[in-house]
């Protein structure tokens, strides 16, 4: 926007992860560009009231001529055949640009309308559309053109009513709003209708409706009602609202006539909520990425004390946590989006169907808004005084934030009903399904396979590894060289049959490692047997000084005519007293340089004189870590790996034929299933904490399986892995205390039982942000290497 400069949405993919809707989103960030210009945002905010009622925005022509209003609506109605995933994507642009006006009310009423139809419609098979324009998707294409759908319950009459409005919706002839909740609003039944009376709760864009979707109670119950705006007895009061840009209004009905043609037969009470919650949860992903983008660009450039405030932790820690926030909000959004395209195919199902799409938008509304507000927030944090003048657009940032938060209702809220949704056993199910191509992967796989089918894990890896099974995306000789298809279609045909296949714990960074740099003296010696699980393998780089700056490493190795003398120290390896060899990391050139003094070096742990392994008893009470002293011990001139002062290089090397893993699964892990069965007898203040572990969890399987669906499309996994970490971490932790709390008293006792092993877990879990780089270090990591944040 004009008065906030930012460097543009660069950071994360969006909700779309696939080239159909990246295309989309490329596309409509284009049209704003043009079509809603700043200006048109910055004259409503700085009016600080609403346009006249009933005005169309300047944009609003464009906006239909795109296809937009009808993006996610069948072609019979005059939309582009797309789903609530494709509205999703749209959504996230328009809040990313601040798009004023009704588009948001619009189309969540048509969307709501378009639901209730297709719940008494039979589409012809075999029809799948290609619209054109910004709007043209073809994913989740829903009805066919020229169709007719119908609904199957309701006054005569309805179906046409509802039918003529989705066309007028779909075309941007008319526009919508819908309250969420009565309010006072009551319908009393008459001869020819009902009869409306009372005052609906703050009502987004009602101002701008042409058409207002009302609940109100009944003696029957709730039920919805499609009202024209100009309708006698309706009132509609623009507010002077906390958004400008999109005010709410009160709606107010005094006697007001509705035709018995127009009362809306919504059956499932959930479903206007879930489509709110889908919705408003991706303008807030807009919202928030805009703010994020927003506090980075600033942070980049804004000088303190002679260096870009970026520079400082505290500024990347909380540049970087805003990301975290905005990828969960994003992956709950995505995921919950296509829950509801999956569940009006599987309605008949209720755990696939209406159980899994409420779960799954509780939680997205649970987290996205969340993100905004948060996000908003912090980003005015950053920009500092420059943030809180009304020039800069930052407020309006937050104040959309808010608008979407006050609307859904609060965090908890979502995270309560999210739990009760899974203590009455509502689940969601990841599946991937793999491309054309992958048949094929798996034949070939099955003959190689069935000689380690029945084996225990550990002899199943012996039997496979000299095939290139055991590693399939390692390069050959030693993997299969496989992409990522092969690879998951390798995994589905493991597990098909039923053969699970060793780890190779720190050998998983070794072998990389030996095969880019390793002579190949060392890979024909070491390779085989470790990749058969017969070498066993150790890493030898952190020390007492040092922790995660492996630049400050003090152990020495010296050259001498025999090879190399090693001295010094290191701590907190596992497996140093049964492992067969190590990997090691010591400076060689204590002259240089930050990393270029260090080298990599092989050590038989077994053989070589002059090591001593201590075991370190941890706070459990158990020595699962070891420190290793290096007294004058003599390596042999091979043991190096790599260049002599090029250790850094090889620690951190990666291949580029990664692994890939297989993202089928059910989101919620034990201890986390075991927490929902206890939640039911808890009070709602820990249920609710309960409902925000399972967004965690929830969000860790979407960016899992978001991530694994970029690689095999082939596109880059993007921020996915080091979300996850970061994520990951903390929510085990959390899980762990919740579980050591309920137990109150017996929670102290350290004897074997529940107590025990609640209390052992506890104290476990307090590595996790330290253990493969402490949560800091990973958070600047995020700071420098995804959001470019200049660097310490």
């Amino acid at each position: 926007m004009g008065r906030g400069t930012v460097r543009g949405k660069a950071i994360g993919t969006g909700i779309g992860i696939t080239e159909e809707h990246r295309a989309l989103a490329h596309s409509v960030r284009g049209w704003l560009a043009r079509a809603a210009p700043s200006g048109e945002v910055r004259e409503l905010l700085d009016a600080g009231s609403p346009a006249a009622p009933g005005v169309r925005p300047a944009h609003w022509k464009a906006l239909v001529a795109q296809g937009l209003t009808g993006v996610h609506l069948p072609e019979a109605y005059g939309g582009g055949g797309g789903g609530l995933l494709d509205l999703a994507v749209v959504l996230e642009e328009a809040a990313y640009a601040s798009l004023p006006g009704p588009y948001l009310a619009t189309t969540l009423t048509s969307a709501v309308l378009h639901q209730v139809v297709a719940a008494g419609a039979e589409e012809p098979a075999g029809h799948r559309s290609s619209a054109g324009g910004a709007g043209a998707s073809a994913a989740h294409r829903s009805s066919a053109a020229g169709a007719e759908p119908l609904i199957g319950s309701g006054t005569p009459g309805t179906a046409e009513a509802l039918a003529g409005a989705l066309r007028e919706l779909a075309e941007g002839e008319r526009t919508a709003a819908l309250a969420l909740t009565p309010g006072t609003l009551a319908a009393t039944p008459t001869a020819t209708g009902h009869r409306l009376d009372g005052t609906a709760p703050p009502v987004l864009s009602a101002d701008a409706a042409d058409l207002l979707l009302l609940p109100a109670a009944t003696p029957d119950g709730e039920r919805w009602f499609l009202v024209d705006a100009g309708t006698e007895g309706l009132t509609v009061r623009p507010h002077r609202s906390v958004d400008p840009t999109r005010p709410t209004a009160e709606v107010r009905a005094d006697a007001v006539s509705v035709p018995a043609d127009r009362a809306v037969p919504i059956a499932d009470p959930g479903l206007v909520r879930d489509l709110a919650a889908v919705l408003l949860a991706a303008d807030a992903c807009g919202t928030a990425a805009r703010s994020l983008d927003t506090a980075v660009a600033h942070a980049a450039v804004r000088e303190q004390f002679g260096r870009p405030i970026g520079a400082f932790q505290a500024v990347k820690h909380l540049c970087a946590d805003m990301l975290v926030r905005l990828e969960q909000g994003r992956a709950l959004t995505w995921d919950a989006a296509r829950a509801v395209d999956e569940a009006a195919e599987a309605a008949a199902d209720e755990a696939a169907g209406p159980q899994a799409r409420g779960l799954t938008a509780a939680l997205a509304a649970a987290t996205a808004p969340e993100a905004a507000y948060t996000c908003a927030k912090d980003a005015l944090q950053i920009l500092g005084g420059i943030g809180f003048t009304w020039e800069h657009d930052a407020h309006l940032h937050l104040r959309r934030a808010v608008l979407a938060r006050q609307l859904l209702g609060p965090a908890d809220a979502h995270r309560l009903r999210a739990a009760r949704l899974a203590e009455a056993g509502a689940r969601r199910e990841l599946t991937l399904e793999l491309p054309t191509g992958a048949d094929r992967h798996r034949a070939e796989a099955r003959p190689h396979l069935a000689a380690a089918r029945g084996l225990a894990p550990r002899e199943a890896r012996r039997a496979l590894a000299p095939t290139g099974y055991a590693a399939p995306h390692l390069p050959a000789p030693y993997g299969l060289g496989a992409g990522p298809v092969q690879q998951l279609a390798i995994q589905q045909e493991l597990r098909e049959q039923g053969i699970r296949i060793g780890d190779l714990s720190i050998a998983t960074w070794v072998v990389p490692s030996l095969i880019a740099y390793g002579t190949e003296e060392q890979r024909e010696r070491y390779l085989p047997a470790t990749l058969r699980g017969d070498l066993q393998w150790c890493q030898l780089f952190s020390e007492p000084d040092a922790g995660s700056d492996l630049a400050a490493l003090r152990t020495r190795a010296v050259r001498t005519g025999e090879g190399w003398r090693i001295t010094g120290q290191k701590v907190w390896t596992s497996a140093a007293r049964t492992a067969d060899h190590g990997i090691l990391l010591a400076r060689t050139d204590p002259d240089a340089p930050k990393h270029r003094g260090l080298t990599y070096f092989l050590v038989d742990m077994k053989q070589a004189r002059g090591i001593d392994i201590r075991p370190l008893k941890e706070i459990t009470g158990e020595s699962l870590f070891n420190e290793v002293y290096f007294d004058d011990v003599l390596l042999p001139a091979d043991a190096v790996v790599g260049e002599v002062g090029g250790g850094w290089r090889v620690a951190r090397n990666t291949l580029g034929n990664e692994r890939v893993h297989m993202a089928d699964q059910m989101t919620f892990d034990s201890g986390l299933e075991a927490l929902i069965a206890r939640s039911p007898g808890l009070d709602e203040a820990v249920r609710a904490r309960v409902g925000a572990l399972a967004a965690e969890a929830h969000a860790l399987a979407c960016i899992g399986l978001r991530t694994t669906l970029q690689q095999v499309s082939g596109n880059e996994p993007g921020s996915g892995a080091s979300v996850r970490k970061l994520v990951q971490t903390l929510h085990q932790q959390k899980v762990a205390e919740l579980t050591l709390e309920l137990l109150g008293p017996q929670g102290v006792v350290d004897e074997p039982g529940t107590g025990e092993r609640a209390l052992h877990g506890f104290l476990m879990s307090r590595c996790l942000t330290i253990a493969g780089g402490t949560t800091q270090i990973q958070l600047n990591v995020v700071a420098e290497r995804i959001l470019g944040l200049p660097r310490d």
